[in-house]
C-alpha cells in the first residue's frame, strides 16, 4: 500500500468512526458539552467575541437541562432536571413527551437569557475554539438546538482528525520507518477514548490539532531544520494553543529549551511569536482573577497555594491520582465515566510500562528528547491539577482524557520503545497490536458498555458501579427500539436507518484498520533497516551494506 493511500485510508477509517461517536453519544453527554456548546453560541449569535464568565446559558439550552436524560454526574441536580438511569425508568408516555417538548423549544430562544442557576462557565476558557466555531454556528442561526450540536460535533471531529496524519509525520521522522508511522497513525484512529475527546462539543478537539502541530515543527527544528518559517510555525503553534486551551503553559519550558539548545541566536524567536499570540489572555486572566488560567479550580485553590500548596501535594494519595488519570486516558465513557473491567486498563498499563523500558535503552537523538520533554512537562501539569483538586475540592484525580493533546508524542514514544524490545524482523508487531488491544476495547466499550447505558439496557447500581450487560437483556426491547433510543432528543436527521448506517460505517472503518495493519504491517514484515528507535549497532551496520 503507497504511504499516501494507506495514511488516507486511516484518517477516513476515524472519521466514519468518530461521526457514529458524535451521533450515538447522548446530548450534553460530552465533557462540559452543554457549556462549551453556550459560549459557542454567545460568540455566534450575540456578537460577544470575550463572554463574561458569569453569562447566563441561553433559553433553549437552560431548557433542555430539564427535559434531557443528563449524564449521571448530573444525578444529585434535583427535579426536574434527571440522569439517564432514572429517565429510562420513565413511563413511555412522559418519556415522549419530554422528547416533544425539547423538539419543540422555540427557535428564538436562542437570543434570549435563561432563568436557570446554571451559567456559561466554560467562558473562562481561552477563546479560539469559540471563534472558530462561530461562522458554523452563525449558518446555522436558524437551526434547532440538536442539528446545530451535532453539526458543531462533526466539525470538531474533523479538527481533530488532522493529529492522525500529524502523527504519522512524527512517528515517520522518529522511527524513519513509513510502515512503523503508519501503525502509530492506525494506533490513534483506534483509540476509543480519542474518538470521545474529539467527538463531542469542547475545545479539545482544536487543541488536540495544535499540540498535534507543535509538537510536529518541534521535531523538525530538533532533526535540524531552522528555517525561518519552521521557527516562525514553532512560534504560532504554541502562541494558537495558549488561545485554546490552558494545558499549553506545560509546553512552555520544552519549547524554551529546544528553542536555545537548536536556535540559539534566534531562540527568542518562537517564544516571542507565542507571546505575541497568546500572552495577552493570560495576562487578562490575572488581572481579573489573580490566576494566570482563570479557571474556576484554580481560583478555589489560590489560597491553598499561597498557604502551603505543599502541605496539599504531601496529603494527596497519589497512587489512587495516577490510577484514575491513567483509566480516563484510557477509556472514560463521556461525563456518565462509564468505566470497561479494570484488568483491560491494566493490560494496557503492562504495555505501556514495557514501551517505558524499551525507551529507557533506546538511542537517543534531539527528536526523541523534544518529545520525553513534552510529554514529561503535560504529566507534570497532569500532576499539579490533581494537587490543586485536592486543595479545591478534596477529589484525588486530574482529567487522563486531557492527555490525548499529546497523544501525537505518546503513541510515537511507546511504538518506540516496544519496537526497542522486539527482534527487527517482529517490529512491526508493536503497533500492530496497539491497534488490535485498541480495537477490542473500542468494540467491547462500545456494545457493552456505552449504547447499552445510553439506552437503558443497563445503568448504575446504588454503589455506583454499573451492570454488567448480557445480551438476553435486548431481546426486552430489540434492535429498533435500542435504535430508536439512540436518535431520540437528536435532530431528525439522525434517523433509525440512518444511525444504522452509521453505525456500519462505524464497523467497517474500525475493521478496516485491523485490514490495512495486518496488511501493510504484517503480511509484508521485513527488518526495518532505517537506524531507528528500535535499531542495533550491529542491525545498522548491516543495514548499511544493503
Amino acid at each position: 500500500m503507497r504511504v499516501g493511500v494507506g495514511v488516507t485510508a486511516i484518517w477516513l477509517c476515524f472519521v466514519a468512526r468518530v461521526w457514529f461517536y458524535a451521533a450515538v453519544l447522548p446530548v450534553w453527554e460530552g465533557y462540559d458539552e452543554w457549556s462549551h456548546f453556550a459560549v459557542i453560541r454567545l460568540v455566534a449569535l450575540r456578537g460577544q467575541a470575550l463572554p463574561a464568565w458569569d453569562s447566563p446559558l441561553p433559553r433553549d439550552v437552560g431548557a433542555s437541562l430539564e427535559l434531557l436524560p443528563l449524564p449521571w454526574s448530573w444525578r444529585l441536580a434535583g427535579a426536574p432536571r434527571i440522569a439517564g438511569d432514572e429517565f429510562w425508568l420513565l413511563p413511555r408516555e412522559e418519556r415522549d413527551s419530554r422528547e416533544l417538548k425539547f423538539r419543540l423549544l422555540p427557535r428564538e430562544w436562542q437570543w434570549q437569557d435563561s432563568d436557570g442557576p446554571y451559567r456559561a462557565h466554560e467562558a473562562y476558557q481561552p477563546p479560539l475554539y469559540y471563534w472558530t466555531m462561530a461562522p458554523l454556528m452563525s449558518l446555522l442561526g436558524g437551526a434547532g438546538l440538536a442539528r446545530q450540536l451535532l453539526a458543531v460535533r462533526w466539525f470538531g471531529a474533523l479538527l481533530g482528525s488532522l493529529a492522525i496524519p500529524l502523527t504519522f509525520c512524527i512517528a515517520r521522522d522518529l522511527l524513519r520507518s513509513d510502515r512503523l508511522a503508519l501503525g502509530c497513525a492506525a494506533v490513534v484512529a483506534a483509540m476509543p477514548g480519542f474518538a470521545l475527546v474529539v467527538g463531542h462539543a469542547g475545545n479539545d478537539c482544536l487543541a488536540i490539532a495544535l499540540f498535534s502541530v507543535l509538537i510536529w515543527c518541534g521535531v523538525r527544528v530538533a532533526s535540524g531544520k531552522s528555517r525561518l518559517g519552521d521557527i516562525l510555525a514553532l512560534g504560532a503553534a504554541l502562541g494558537l494553543g495558549l488561545l485554546t486551551k490552558a494545558y499549553f503553559l506545560t509546553a512552555i519550558p520544552a519549547v524554551a529549551v529546544l528553542a536555545i539548545w537548536k536556535l540559539r541566536g534566534r531562540a527568542a524567536v518562537p517564544l516571542a511569536c507565542a507571546l505575541l499570540l497568546g500572552g495577552w489572555w493570560y495576562a487578562r486572566a490575572y488581572a481579573q482573577t489573580g490566576t494566570l488560567t482563570g479557571l474556576t479550580d484554580f481560583v478555589m485553590a489560590s489560597d491553598a497555594r499561597t498557604g502551603g500548596l505543599l502541605r496539599q501535594a504531601l496529603a494527596v494519595p497519589w497512587g489512587r491520582a495516577i490510577d484514575s488519570i491513567l483509566f480516563s486516558h484510557l477509556y472514560a465513557g463521556g461525563w456518565s465515566f462509564l468505566q470497561v473491567r479494570s484488568w483491560m486498563y491494566h493490560v494496557f498499563y503492562v504495555v505501556a510500562l514495557l514501551g517505558l523500558a524499551g525507551l529507557v535503552r533506546a538511542r537517543r537523538t534531539a527528536a526523541m528528547l523534544w518529545l520525553a520533554a513534552i510529554y514529561a512537562g503535560f504529566w507534570l501539569g497532569e500532576l499539579y491539577h490533581v494537587v490543586i483538586l485536592w486543595a479545591a475540592r478534596g477529589v484525588a484525580t486530574s482529567m487522563g482524557y486531557y492527555l490525548y493533546g499529546v497523544v501525537a508524542a505518546e503513541v510515537p514514544q511507546c511504538t518506540a520503545g516496544l519496537t526497542g524490545l522486539l527482534p527487527e524482523r517482529r517490529a512491526a508487531w508493536a503497533p500492530a497490536a496497539g491497534v488490535a488491544l485498541f480495537a477490542a476495547l473500542d468494540l467491547f466499550a462500545m456494545h457493552a458498555i456505552a449504547i447499552p447505558y445510553y439506552t437503558g439496557v443497563i445503568r448504575h447500581k446504588a454503589n455506583g458501579a454499573l451492570e454488567a450487560f448480557h445480551g438476553s437483556a435486548l431481546h426486552g426491547i430489540g434492535l429498533g427500539e435500542v435504535l430508536r433510543r439512540i436518535a431520540a432528543f437528536k435532530t431528525p436527521t439522525l434517523s433509525v436507518p440512518v444511525v444504522f448506517l452509521l453505525w456500519l460505517a462505524y464497523l467497517a472503518g474500525t475493521l478496516t484498520l485491523l485490514w490495512i495493519v495486518w496488511g501493510s504491517l504484517i503480511q509484508n514484515a521485513r527488518p526495518y533497516c532505517t537506524g531507528g528507535f528500535g535499531s542495533t549497532p550491529s542491525s545498522r551496520a548491516a543495514c548499511k551494506g544493503k
